[in-house]
């Protein structure tokens, strides 16, 4: 089953770039969630503290959305490997 040679190729490559680009884009993602924040906070209500329940739903947002991106495009592409549902012949 050599048809599917590339897109499998296409697929390891695209898992092992995301794979290394997330521990850099987690950490970066998260730092200007809290900066911007961190700067709504300042404008708006600045004696009052941050809110550590909402920080930490956004760091919890923001995991999830990357490991569903991973998986998401995964799925599509592994889609067009999966061979098509033919009607059987009576």
């Amino acid at each position: 089953m050599r048809e599917h040679r590339g897109l499998a190729a296409g697929i390891a490559i695209t898992s092992f770039a995301l794979l290394v680009t997330l521990p850099f884009m987690i950490p970066t993602t998260i730092w200007v969630v809290i900066f911007v924040y961190a700067i709504v906070k300042a404008i708006g209500s600045a004696p009052d503290h941050a809110d550590p329940a909402a920080l930490l739903v956004a760091i919890v947002a923001i995991v999830t959305f990357f490991t569903l991106m991973i998986a998401v495009t995964v799925s599509f592409l592994g889609r067009a490997m999966s061979p098509k549902r033919r009607e059987r012949a009576s």
